[in-house]
């Protein structure tokens, strides 16, 4: 009965194992942009802003569409008292009805140039729509990177308990046979235990930037989920940062935009002189019809009028006029646009030359990190024998070890943040991580 008992127990720990895995999330970074992208309430947004711009900018040709109105009426005549008392009662309540139809159309020089207009305003809402998933690719892969690295600083915490476990193990023998102190012992305990509190504090901050990181895919905080990705190191080799901002510049999300505000502010001036100062043409075609609503009424008449007229707009021309001053102030938007597009050139060459240069930092202090690395876990063998023979203290062993987890740590996370420093540049650059492995990867 009692194995039984254990064979369900341990039938059910299987059962219960198998579903919790079935229900876990497994996230690969590619999972988590297209997961975000579907989420994300300002992407959806601004998916609705382009496709309304999209569908303002293939209706452009509507602007060359007559206007077409129809209205109709009926109406009575009522002589309350006619003053004769001549007057038959049909005469003195009469009705009516007319009818209309009207066609016009107008013509002017700046209708090209608001067909120009809907058709950036549709590039624009492109590009701020990329900006969008641009940006939340790179805070997606900052962040899973990040809880990646958390991950293994848990593993390198744990591990670092089961080596002050293995150490407290020696020690305590030590102490049992004579070899070592009191004093040494308690150390010893301290150090194992110690530990603990690391590990909880390092899963707390883990779980709560878990929880963020859901949010920020549109999912549930406490989704039960689990990272698969890779965290190889790839070296890169890029031209030289004045070459690398020549190739890319232009393709940059902001540089794009102020090309596009300048663009913008030089379609509006054209708009506004061809308003203020170009003349316009119209055309109408009036239908109109009407007659007695009674018995043996005439026929109803039905008469037509056309109309042509050419309208000169002369307020532009004099100055210091309404319409004089909004043509200097477009006018002054453009200058204003100009000055912007060069002073964003200027910071995006900046701001790619200290995102190459911290790539480059980081790279190179990865082998630093790896020998550190290296060193000190031979050192802390070496301690452990130095130790087990009497040639070194606890206090010294402790150090080591000490040394050893810390080294692990700073090389873990010189890895984790390179990779998230070529995200970082490739961002800058408006090209895929992809893209950048595969045209500058050292291979």
């Amino acid at each position: 009965m009692k194995r039984a008992r254990q064979l369900l127990t341990l039938s059910w720990l299987l059962l219960s194992s198998f579903i919790f895995a079935e229900n876990r999330l497994v996230l690969t970074l590619n999972d988590a942009f297209e997961t975000a992208i579907a989420n994300n309430a300002d992407i959806q947004k601004q998916r609705i802003t382009l496709e309304n711009a999209k569908r303002t900018k293939d209706a452009s040709w509507n602007s060359f569409l007559p206007n077409i109105s129809a209205n109709g009426g009926i109406n009575n005549s009522h002589t309350i008292h006619d003053g004769t008392g001549t007057m038959s009662k049909n005469d003195k309540n009469s009705w009516g009805w007319n009818s209309s139809v009207g066609i016009s159309i107008a013509f002017s020089t700046s209708i090209p140039y608001k067909i120009r207009q809907n058709i950036l305003n549709y590039q624009i809402a492109q590009t701020v729509y990329d900006k969008l998933v641009s940006d939340l690719k790179m805070n997606i892969a900052s962040q899973f990177y990040s809880l990646t690295a958390e991950l293994k600083n848990i593993s390198i915490l744990k591990n670092a308990q089961k080596l002050a476990k293995d150490q407290l193990v020696v020690v305590q023998a030590k102490y049992n046979n004579g070899l070592a102190s009191e004093l040494d012992l308690l150390k010893a305990k301290y150090a194992y235990q110690s530990v603990n509190p690391k590990i909880t504090q390092a899963i707390s901050t883990y779980n709560s930037n878990a929880a963020n990181f859901m949010l920020l895919l549109g999912l549930e905080p406490f989704t039960n989920f689990s990272l698969k990705g890779s965290t190889l190191i790839q070296g890169i080799k890029l031209p030289s940062v004045n070459n690398l901002a020549d190739l890319y510049l232009e393709s940059r999300f902001d540089v794009q935009q102020a090309v596009q505000n300048l663009l913008s502010a030089e379609l509006a001036l054209k708009t506004t002189q061809h308003n203020a100062l170009s003349p316009s043409l119209s055309f109408s075609e009036n239908f109109s019809t009407g007659g007695q609503i009674k018995d043996k009424a005439p026929d109803p008449s039905v008469k037509g009028s056309f109309s042509a007229t050419i309208n000169i707009p002369l307020s532009g021309w004099i100055p210091n006029s309404n319409t004089n001053l909004n043509i200097k102030n477009a006018k002054g938007a453009i200058k204003q646009a100009e000055l912007s597009l060069e002073a964003i050139k200027k910071t995006v060459r900046q701001d790619i030359s200290k995102k190459v240069a911290e790539s480059m930092r980081l790279y190179e202090s990865i082998e630093i990190l790896r020998l550190n690395s290296q060193i000190a876990a031979k050192a802390y063998e070496l301690a452990k024998d130095g130790y087990a023979s009497g040639l070194l203290s606890h206090t010294e062993l402790e150090s080591q070890q000490q040394d050893y987890i810390s080294a692990q740590q700073s090389l873990m996370q010189g890895e984790i943040s390179y990779i998230v420093s070529l995200y970082v540049l490739a961002n800058a650059l408006n090209i895929s991580f992809e893209d950048l492995i595969v045209q500058y990867g050292v291979k």
